[in-house]
């Protein structure tokens, strides 16, 4: 009996110290939010800077269609510039489904 009255005593002394609230964690917490909102403002910033050099990028292209058109030769496409794949291709006999063999007796 003398035991688990000792026990229950220590078991009673550590229970303030759980109790208290962990100030790290807290202190995580708030640097994990604060590095979220410097994220999503650099996030933002690299957005807009996105815009402007995709219009920057679109005013050189037309430049460049202009005096290909006035030095009478054929703007080159870029190797890089993204485009569907052209939809209206007419399919090749050899991409063409087979028909289906006759069952044979």
């Amino acid at each position: 009996m003398r035991k688990w009255i000792e026990e229950t005593r220590q078991i009673l002394g550590t229970l303030p110290e759980l109790m208290e609230p962990d100030s790290s964690a807290g202190e995580r917490v708030a640097t994990a939010e604060r590095e979220i909102e410097r994220l999503k403002k650099e996030i933002d910033d690299l957005k807009r800077e996105n815009i402007q050099l995709r219009g920057e990028k679109d005013e050189i292209a037309q430049a460049m269609g202009q005096i290909a058109q006035k030095l009478g030769i054929a703007p080159r496409k870029s190797p890089f510039e993204r485009s569907a794949p052209p939809a209206a291709e007419p399919a090749r006999a050899a991409d063409a489904p087979k028909p289906p063999e006759p069952p044979r007796p």
